[in-house]
């Protein structure tokens, strides 16, 4: 009888902690990130070469604001200056200002998704979407085989075809 009544207890906490744990993670906190960064990764895959030109005219006053006593996550939000409200509606959270980077950011913390706009050393500018800490990729310039998608395999010079 004690058996039994230890294997209804074991099993009642052992369901409640997977119950919790589902709860968590789809519409507990865990649901709320990942909808957050479903926002994020969604509007950077829109991104078209017609947007290019106002990320940059955006980044560069903000790379203006960088200085070597700045620091750099959250200049924007968390507690810094209030971002901008067309970058509000976007779902973007925070602004990081680096010496030449700024970063909008959907998540970050445990897991980051945002848009780097890097101003390389010739002046020019790069769009990388980082999706989460796993996936990222250079959206802009465009790059010929660079992109998530695997690149075909070529044909092994050790074989016979």
């Amino acid at each position: 009888m004690l058996t039994r009544v230890i294997l209804v207890i074991v099993a009642l906490l052992v369901s409640a902690i997977v119950g919790i744990g589902i709860w968590f993670y789809t519409s507990g906190p865990f649901g709320l990130w990942r909808k957050q960064m479903a926002i994020g990764e969604t509007y950077m895959k829109s991104l078209g070469d017609s947007d290019v030109p106002a990320w940059i005219a955006r980044t560069k006053p903000l790379l203006g604001e960088w200085n070597p006593s700045l620091h750099p996550i959250g200049v924007y939000g968390l507690g810094g200056k209030t971002i901008p409200a067309d970058l509000q509606r976007l779902g973007i959270v925070r602004i990081d200002i680096l010496e030449n980077r700024v970063d909008y950011v959907w998540m970050g913390g445990m897991d980051h998704t945002e848009l780097e706009v890097d101003r390389l050393p010739d002046g020019s500018f790069q769009f990388i979407a980082q999706y989460n800490d796993y996936k990222s990729e250079v959206i802009w310039p465009k790059r010929p085989n660079k992109s998530l998608q695997p690149t075909a395999t070529a044909p092994s010079v050790l074989t016979n075809e």
